[in-house]
Parts: C-alpha cells; sequence; structure tokens
C-alpha cells in the first residue's frame, strides 16, 4: 500500500513537472517572437514621404518678380531633404510625391503615403500674404491637422487647400472637408486621431530645427484644416519655411544658401524623430545661420535688386473678365511663336478651346505665367481660366494644343455651346455627327 502511495506521489510530480516545463516552452515562444517583432521592427526602414506642394500649372505664390514661383522653391527643398537622408541615413527610405515640376492631386499625394505606408509625411510649402507696406512677415510656421481652426489660421487654410479649384471634382471628392458637417467630424476622429501627438511632436521638432538651429524667425506650432494632411493615415505636418511675399524672406528663399539651410533644418528633424521611434541615430547636419546670411548678401547681390526693384503687379482696372462662363466667346488668340488664325465660331455648334491655366487672380495681359502665350479668360467656381485657341473643328482643337504642350503640358480642350460651358465628350460626338 505504501508503495502505491509512493507511485502515485512521484506519477504527481513528473506531472507537475512536465506541465512547469510546457508552461516554460510556451513562455519562451511567446518571448522569442516578441523579441524577434520588435528585432524586425528596429530593422524595418523608416519611410519618409516628402511633398513638394504645389506643381505643373499650380506656381503657388509668386513673388515680385513673378519667375520666383512657390513651386520651385518647394521643390528644391524637398529635393534637398531627399538627397540628406540618402547620404546620412541608410535606414531611412524616401518616397516624394513629385520629384518634377508636375501637378499632383491632394489627394493623389496622400494616396502615394497610405499606399506605401509611411512612417511620417512632410509637405513642404511657402508662405505668403497679400502685400502691403504695414504688412511684412518673416519666420517659419509648422502645421498640424484640427477639424476646426482659430481666426488666425483661416488665411493659410485657404490658401493651401485652395488647390482644390485646380481638380475638376474637387468639391466633390473633397466635401468632407467641411468643418460643420457632422461626416466630416466622424471621419476626421476614425481616420487622425491615433497620429495627432506624432504629428505635432515632429511639428515641435521641425520648428525647434529652423528657428533655433537655422535662426529663423518663430511663427509658431500652429493648427489648421488642411486637406493634404487630413487625408493622410500617418503623422503628418505642413512647414510653411517663409513669405515669399515679403522681399528679404523671398531674397533667402530664391537662393541656394537659403534653401540649403532650411533643407538641412528639415533633415535634422527626421533624423531627431527617426531615432525617437527606431533608436537609430544618424548624424546631424550642423549651421551657421550668420555665415549663410553672409553668403546671401555677398553671392546674390543681383537677385536682391531685382526683387527689390520689381514692380508689384496690380489687377487691371480695364476690360474685366466676364463673370461666368456663359461669356466664353473671346475673339481669336494668338501664341508668341504663331500659330493660324482661330476660327470663328458659331452658335449652333460646340466651340472648342484649349485650357491650360487655372489663377485665382486675373493675371495682366503679358505676365511672364502665360509663358508667351496670348490668352482668353473667363471665371468659373471663383477662378480665372485660361484658354487658347477657339473653333468649331475638334481637329484644328487638337492642332492648338499641341502647339502649347512644350510650355503647358497639362493643357486640355474645353468646349462651349452657346456661350455655355459643356461636356467636352459630348461636343466632341456632336461635332462627328455634324460631319457625317
Amino acid at each position: 500500500m505504501l508503495f502505491g502511495l509512493f507511485l502515485l506521489l512521484l506519477q504527481g510530480i513528473i506531472i507537475d513537472e512536465m506541465k512547469r516545463t510546457l508552461y516554460i516552452i510556451t513562455l519562451f515562444s511567446f518571448l522569442m517572437v516578441g523579441i524577434t517583432t520588435m528585432l524586425s521592427a528596429q530593422n524595418k526602414p523608416f519611410l519618409v514621404v516628402l511633398d513638394a506642394g504645389h506643381g505643373g500649372h499650380d506656381a503657388g505664390a509668386v513673388g515680385r518678380p513673378t519667375t520666383n514661383r512657390e513651386k520651385d522653391i518647394n521643390l528644391a527643398i524637398a529635393l534637398k531633404v531627399g538627397n540628406l537622408l540618402k547620404q546620412n541615413c541608410p535606414d531611412v527610405n524616401v518616397l516624394y510625391t513629385r520629384s518634377t515640376d508636375v501637378f499632383v492631386t491632394l489627394s493623389g499625394r496622400a494616396d502615394i503615403a497610405n499606399k506605401a505606408k509611411a512612417d511620417l509625411f512632410v509637405s513642404i510649402h511657402t508662405n505668403a500674404i497679400e502685400r502691403s507696406p504695414s504688412r511684412r512677415p518673416m519666420g517659419v510656421q509648422s502645421y498640424t491637422l484640427t477639424l476646426r481652426t482659430a481666426q488666425t489660421n483661416l488665411e493659410v487654410e485657404k490658401r493651401e487647400n485652395s488647390v482644390i479649384q485646380y481638380e475638376s471634382d474637387g468639391a466633390q471628392k473633397y466635401s468632407f472637408m467641411n468643418p460643420n458637417s457632422p461626416e466630416s467630424e466622424i471621419m476626421f476622429e476614425l481616420m487622425q486621431d491615433r497620429d495627432m501627438q506624432e504629428s505635432v511632436n515632429f511639428a515641435k521638432l521641425a520648428q525647434e530645427e529652423m528657428v533655433k538651429t537655422g535662426g529663423r524667425k518663430d511663427m509658431g506650432v500652429l493648427q489648421a484644416n488642411l486637406a493634404v494632411l487630413r487625408l493622410t493615415y500617418m503623422p503628418s505636418v505642413l512647414l510653411e519655411v517663409g513669405f515669399i511675399s515679403t522681399p528679404e524672406e523671398e531674397l533667402f528663399l530664391m537662393t541656394d544658401e537659403g534653401r540649403s539651410l532650411l533643407a538641412k533644418c528639415i533633415y535634422n528633424a527626421i533624423s531627431r524623430y527617426k531615432t525617437l521611434h527606431t533608436g537609430r541615430m544618424s548624424k546631424l547636419e550642423k549651421i551657421d545661420p550668420k555665415a549663410v546670411d553672409k553668403q546671401i548678401v555677398e553671392n546674390n547681390m543681383q537677385l536682391k535688386e531685382a526683387i527689390e526693384n520689381a514692380e508689384v503687379v496690380e489687377e487691371p482696372t480695364a476690360q474685366p473678365v466676364q463673370e461666368t462662363a456663359q461669356a466664353a466667346t473671346p475673339e481669336p488668340v494668338t501664341v508668341a511663336q504663331g500659330t493660324a488664325p482661330a476660327e470663328q465660331p458659331s452658335n449652333s455648334q460646340p466651340v472648342f478651346k484649349v485650357q491650360f491655366f487655372i489663377s485665382p487672380k486675373h493675371l495682366v495681359p503679358g505676365s511672364t505665367q502665360l509663358k508667351g502665350v496670348k490668352a482668353d479668360a473667363y471665371k468659373e467656381d471663383n477662378v480665372y481660366k485660361y484658354t487658347y485657341g477657339s473653333t468649331t473643328n475638334y481637329n484644328e482643337a487638337v492642332k492648338f494644343k499641341n502647339e502649347i504642350t512644350d510650355r503647358f503640358p497639362d493643357a486640355f480642350i474645353v468646349a462651349f455651346k452657346d456661350g455655355k460651358k459643356v461636356n467636352a465628350s459630348e461636343a466632341i460626338n456632336e461635332w462627328k455627327n455634324n460631319k457625317k
């Protein structure tokens, strides 16, 4: 009997040992999985999307010499930031929303970042206000997203979201941007809440680098309801790197020295942010802002004089553009390089024209933004749309388009009938039927 009890006791000890061993093995397996996951995350390249604001037919803000354009400043800085990351951070992958002078929609920019599952989205922009002797602001701002904005930020919000007007279906596509819409608020909470604090963290780093390291004037870390930030699913910040509308800062932004300084500051911020999230450190760029300012003064006197002496372009007081598309029956137009005269349209047939440029303001005749094209304009959705050529022959319209695509690659054919804008595809079909 005692022997039997001994066997039962021994059996119990063995079973307990087996359970204990199984528990240890299971715990070890979970630990190894956790370590493997952590190491995998640490070794995963950190993906940064650099978004150069505006582009193509959307010039953004324009300087006093109208050849000084925001889209060029933004792109130059973005490419410099990308090059610094590629040179100094082998653990960082860089993706551009645009690396050339092309137009990309706001949703298209966000799609690039979302599909790539980026870790950080940095949108680079240049600030501007309506020129006034009493308003000459200077400085940098870093914006994160919010649903409701303060009155002081509405100007930036309106300007940066104005890109929507360049998209044919923009009003419908971005209807959720209405801050008073319940659907908008729900979408905002679902899409952005998890990334909001990280966006603020990076914005603070970027602002600190541009101000303390780069010596730029501090205009704050702010919030605004910006479409390009609202559509992204990762920490996202929009940086306003200076005011092209202020001559002193325009000079800084138009020089390679100024752009390089800003690029180094943005690079440093990205590097610091990446270190906080991966533990992997990278070399930071050292900057001497006083030496840069001295270089700009010494090396760019001609540019300085051009900016200071440039005449401010005033809005025309005579021959205003018609307020609606219904009046778009202009005189024949020509390109500076020479074209065939436009055909006089008949109101009973569709009239084809080539739309090549859009501007929130009415451009003065001969504006450099039109690149030598003598154009007609009509106003639609509170923006001025510039067209070239006028003909009832669609094939002729195609020729007109080909004549200016070297200067305006995004030009496209639009149609009017009886003074009203109509669907171009339907107009083409009508033209084909009339030929039969």
